[in-house]
């Protein structure tokens, strides 16, 4: 008896703490109380731009009520040619998308090994020997980076980024401030491993962030030197104290780096241990590769997805990106993401967008165009129908393996419904239920009745 007594008891105590456990960790993944209740939802630009050396950062306001119903907040990055986006890291996990542009980043986690090194050969070699291998560097993997291409970015682990092309590099982040793996608050936070506070982030600034020195720039100069065995001069200059150029500055030349054939380096899959999470863990996949397409349409369009099935990693950054392209005239049929919030960014054309909340009632009735973003709620059903010159979007959702329901089409829940059902929900006859079922083939994409005829 007593055992027993003693068994249910485990049972019970246990089930309490995974009970609480599992509640404050959906607790700290929480947004905003009440963030997600809407009359009107507005589309959004940003808020406060940064101007550096060689680019600018431009934040969106994490405090409009869009994003914080989303839980994320937005980041876009431009890199003049030449330059580089230095050393730092943000407190939650996100994801990047490379806009335009080309060059190499990095991603510095401490513990990994120095996997790339740059020897020169020197001295007489050929046939008469002596010949010496000179050793020059030794650094973490790097990746080259195109258009199209989608970055994790896990908590904590910092990231550079060098244009090395002849245009501007432009890149949008999405950073999940309500991710668990975010111990802060949900304001969010850039830490600069270099850098320095530019003369215009020491005036009055709307936002809070980025605005700071780098993390060297606190600490005594004599500690400094002592940690890296160097005089006290180059110790300051680790702080960056005489320099005001910010995070993004212009490089002395082209940039040489070692860097592997694509993929090489990379492994599928995520194991146990700093070093498979952290060190091989594959970290980007390039999403605009009209081959890997998972819906096209030859006149309506096509869209990709990156979760966590294709890119394991995205199951601790708990984000997924969709790219969509749509033609002139196409269509993005009625649906709604039914476990994730939804962040559209406009990287071009124009399309209509509509959005229905769970009342009924619209929400959302605009034009958008390149550079505009949208938050569309968990739930919320939406419709895009492109302008003249087609539309393009890339959308962040706070799941790593969001999916979709749409409302009409060849998936769509009314095909799934009995037709005595679709008769007596909607007071139609029997042939207007077969039509509402039945007319429209296309399961996703579909080009609107103007643009057909």
């Amino acid at each position: 008896m007593h055992k027993l007594l003693f068994s249910l008891l485990t049972v019970v105590s246990l089930s309490l703490l995974l009970f609480f456990h599992g509640g404050e960790a959906r607790q700290q993944e929480t947004p905003f109380p009440n963030a997600c209740h809407f009359s009107q939802i507005n589309s959004l630009a940003p808020a406060q731009a940064t101007k550096f050396e060689a680019g600018q950062m431009e934040v969106w306001d994490h405090m409009s009520p869009e994003l914080q119903c989303a839980g994320v907040t937005v980041v876009r990055i431009t890199l003049q040619s030449n330059s580089i986006f230095l050393p730092a890291f943000f407190s939650p996990p996100a994801l990047a998308y490379v806009v335009q542009g080309e060059g190499v980043m990095g991603t510095i986690a401490s513990g990994c090994p120095e996997t790339y090194e740059d020897i020169e050969a020197s001295g007489r070699g050929g046939g008469g020997g002596d010949r010496r291998r000179r050793f020059e560097d030794m650094h973490q993997k790097l990746e080259n980076f195109r258009r199209g291409d989608v970055f994790a970015s896990l908590a904590g682990v910092s990231q550079w980024w060098y244009n090395r092309g002849d245009s501007d590099v432009v890149i949008v982040i999405v950073l999940d401030v309500t991710n668990r793996e975010n111990q802060l608050d949900q304001v969010p936070r850039m830490f600069q491993l270099a850098g320095s506070r530019t003369q215009e982030e020491e005036q009055q600034q709307p936002l809070n962030w980025p605005s700071g020195n780098n993390a060297f720039s606190g600490f005594d100069a004599n500690i400094i030197a002592e940690a890296f065995k160097v005089d006290t001069e180059t110790a300051k200059q680790l702080q960056n104290q005489q320099d005001n150029r910010g995070n993004i500055v212009r490089a002395n030349g082209p940039l040489h780096f070692v860097i592997p054939q694509p993929r090489q380096w990379q492994q599928d899959g995520i194991a146990n241990g700093i070093e498979e999470t952290y060190c091989t863990a594959r970290l980007h996949e390039n999403i605009d590769d009209p081959e890997r397409s998972d819906l096209f349409s030859t006149r309506a369009g096509r869209m990709s997805t990156l979760n966590s099935l294709n890119l394991p990693v995205l199951r601790q950054v708990r984000l997924n990106a969709v790219r969509g392209y749509l033609y002139s005239g196409g269509m993005v049929l009625p649906q709604w993401t039914a476990n994730a919030h939804t962040v559209l960014y406009v990287t071009g054309g124009q399309a209509k967008i509509q959005v229905v909340d769970d009342n009924g009632q619209s929400v959302f009735n605009e034009q958008m165009g390149q550079g505009q973003l949208l938050v569309i709620p968990q739930g919320f059903a939406v419709v895009k129908t492109a302008g003249e010159t087609g539309f393009e979007w890339i959308s962040f959702k706070t799941n790593d393996n969001a999916y979709i329901n749409t409302l009409s089409g060849q998936t769509s829940y009314l095909r799934a419904v009995p037709l005595d059902v679709v008769k007596a929900s909607y007071g139609v006859t029997e042939e207007e239920a077969k039509r509402i079922k039945f007319s429209q083939q296309e399961a996703m994409l579909a080009m609107t009745p103007s643009s057909s005829s």
